[in-house]
């Protein structure tokens, strides 16, 4: 009698952690890639930071109303010659050698804002200093509807 209780119970536990695993799907879900290059002379100064803008023709009013945009950007060959992508927003660390010789190392954050046709990009330097363009940049938006 003891075993079969035991048994019962370890039966109800391992058929109440298989539920946890539960995929779920939407039938019908679309994702769209768009691929961009951004070059240095592209970023616009705009108030304490860069802006990029995207032109997403595949953002449409039914993804706006339903779906959504997301953003990545290449860091290539950050991983022994291999390309990272990196969500966003995403902060990284970055350095700079000064006249004087002396590293200096600062933050810098990447952002987007989406709407119909149209993706932003934002890099804001911690210490919100503008007077470097960003360097060139990549970017992959996944459009899902």
């Amino acid at each position: 009698m003891k075993t079969k209780n035991v048994f019962l119970i370890l039966l109800v536990a391992c058929l109440s952690l298989a539920g946890c695993t539960e995929k779920v799907f939407v039938p019908g879900t679309e994702v769209t890639t768009l691929d961009y290059d951004v070059y240095s002379s592209q970023w616009q100064l705009w108030g304490d930071s860069f802006r990029a803008i995207l032109d997403a023709r595949d953002i449409t009013r039914y993804v706006v109303t339903h779906g959504n945009v997301q953003v990545s950007r290449c860091y290539p060959g950050e991983n022994n010659g291999v390309d990272v992508w990196t969500p966003l927003p995403c902060i990284r660390t970055e350095v700079t050698t000064g006249t004087d010789g002396n590293d200096y190392f600062y933050t810098t954050f990447v952002d987007y804002e989406w709407s119909e046709g149209t993706v932003w990009i934002y890099v804001t330097a911690s210490d919100l200093y503008t007077g470097d363009r960003p360097g060139d940049m990549s970017f992959r938006v996944f459009i899902s509807q």
